[in-house]
């Protein structure tokens, strides 16, 4: 605890030194939407305009009682999701089978709703978009897929890029995706993943046998223009269809409710300290953009 007042104490100066070498600037409001913070916890340091709109957030605040109430909280998301899909986990999932737990501070994730994350020898599962599960990823990536390339390759003629497409469809229905918008909204693609086939580019394909280990995204008219980034996409090894990896990245494809926390005031004890910026200088200008 003393570690993370000093934390805060070290930003406090930082940002208000900064906000008085900037007198001129008008910093705009953090959330447009509320702009003066009203859902905003009270526990949370932060930095107001002379009209009292919160302009900065402490990203880092957090309490232990917080870490503890969201990591219950991804444990139940990553129980519900395993059912789901019907994953090889022992349910329920309980914390002395995780490996690893990982939850942001508050107020990151109030910024950017994103909860963190639970994994067990078996599966990764993320609350990263929206408070909403919206990755899982196979534990043990690599080894996991240097063991299922090699049980063997199968010849070219085998390859069914359709059968892999209805696999992950059917995996993004049944962990309540919005399959119906992906594909209405994106152009689908399909490819053998070619890491694991020693391939260049993802269009490419083997002479005569192949790793069936195939890799099936969505990407949008800005991801192709840019050639960057995908808004869905699964990776699975067909032959015995396992998922290896499945993700959404935009919020608005996700149909699952968002992970809520029933009481926040007693996760968030406390008033924190509010600064105010001075008022701009005239003649100031806002910054760019």
């Amino acid at each position: 605890m003393k570690f993370a007042l000093l934390i805060f104490s070290v930003s406090l100066v930082v940002v208000t030194t900064l906000a008085q070498e900037s007198s001129k600037l008008v910093p705009k409001p953090l959330f447009p939407h509320d702009s003066r913070g009203l859902k905003l916890p009270a526990a949370v340091p932060r930095m107001v305009d002379t009209n009292g709109n919160v302009v900065w957030i402490d990203e880092e605040y957090t309490t232990k009682q917080y870490q503890v109430a969201a990591s219950k909280l991804v444990l139940q998301e990553a129980n519900r999701v395993a059912k789901e899909l019907r994953l090889p986990e022992k349910l329920p999932i309980t914390e002395t089978d995780l490996v690893e737990s990982v939850v942001t501070p508050y107020g990151f994730n109030y910024i950017h709703q994103s909860i963190g994350s639970v994994t067990t020898k078996h599966y990764s599962y993320y609350v990263s978009q929206g408070n909403k599960f919206n990755e899982l990823d196979v534990a043990n990536y690599d080894q996991t897929c240097l063991k299922l390339r090699d049980q063997g390759t199968l010849p070219i003629k085998q390859m069914n890029t359709n059968a892999a497409y209805q696999l992950a469809i059917h995996w993004l229905a049944t962990a309540s995706m919005d399959v119906k918008g992906i594909n209405r909204d994106c152009k689908t693609h399909v490819a053998l993943s070619p890491f694991w086939n020693g391939l260049v580019h993802l269009d490419e394909k083997p002479h005569k046998r192949f790793v069936p280990i195939y890799f099936v995204w969505w990407t949008s008219t800005k991801n192709d223009l840019e050639r960057h980034g995908n808004v869905a996409y699964v990776e699975l090894y067909a032959p015995t269809t396992t998922l290896l990896q499945l993700s959404v990245s935009d919020p608005k494809y996700i149909l699952r409710k968002p992970l809520e926390f029933t009481d926040l005031d007693s996760l968030l004890p406390g008033t924190a300290p509010v600064i105010e910026l001075p008022p701009p200088k005239p003649g100031g200008q806002p910054p760019p953009g």
